[in-house]
């Protein structure tokens, strides 16, 4: 179960109130090497790579991610970006995130491996998803860590259970499903609870295997078809592009 994208689908949207200065050019495309493999990870329609831009926002990312995973690119839309460009604060309520596991870079991934993955969460994804499971109390304790140290004070993540909304997007070389998270932090006297969906896939790129993340916050049922649509789109562009 290791293998699944499970470890580090908690967002961060404590990270509500920031604002950052770029570091670098805007771009619509980033590639990353995966051992002797280029992989290429085109933005989605509207948005922009942000932790090639933004130190913050790789600091972030890359304090919250799971110790055994990299991160390899976030994504915002262009309209978050022109705000941090301009130095005003964000409130993050629609974004992606891109990781590969550090032992698995340069791992080939047949497509028979592949099925057995997706085999393997079909068998047992609810109880890694279960908050009392290891897998789920080890990223609370991560994010814990990561959020204390971005916010310079002891930070308390609060997680009710997950809703797994299902499958929806079983092409070859991709597996995703849908959940739906009640998610609180607590730092000093300031608490919040957001309630938000999320996308997990495991892709299949060039005999690698990456893990694709959307993000948005819950407001009604339109924000699962909303992402839904979003993820299988841009899931889409990124098998094009490789």
């Amino acid at each position: 179960m290791k293998a699944l994208a499970i470890t580090t689908f908690l967002a961060i949207f404590s990270l509500v109130s920031t604002s950052a200065v770029a570091q670098t050019h805007k771009t619509g495309v980033t590639t990353f090497p995966l051992g002797n493999q280029l992989t290429v990870i085109p933005a989605p329609d509207g948005f922009e790579e942000a932790a090639s831009q933004f130190e913050l926002i790789k600091d972030n990312f890359t304090r919250t991610e799971a110790a055994e995973n990299d991160m390899l690119a976030v994504h915002l839309p262009r309209g978050d970006c022109d705000k941090l460009r301009a130095g005003e604060s964000v409130a993050f309520t629609f974004y992606t995130k891109v990781s590969v596991r550090k032992g698995a870079r340069d791992l080939d991934y047949s497509p028979e491996r592949f099925a057995e993955l997706v085999s393997l969460f079909r068998k047992s994804g609810s109880q890694v998803l279960d908050v009392n499971s290891p897998t789920m109390k080890a990223a609370v304790e991560r994010l814990d860590q990561g959020l204390s140290e971005i916010n310079k004070k002891e930070t308390k993540v609060g997680l009710g259970q997950p809703v797994n909304l299902g499958e929806f997007d079983t092409r070859p070389n991709v597996y995703s499903v849908m959940l739906l998270i009640n998610f609180r932090t607590r730092s000093g006297d300031s608490e919040v609870t957001i309630p938000l969906v999320a996308s997990l896939s495991n892709v299949r790129v060039k005999q690698r295997l990456i893990y694709v993340y959307t993000y948005r916050r819950y407001n009604s049922t339109t924000d699962v078809e909303v992402l839904r649509d979003f993820t299988r789109q841009w899931i889409g562009k990124i098998l094009a592009a490789n």
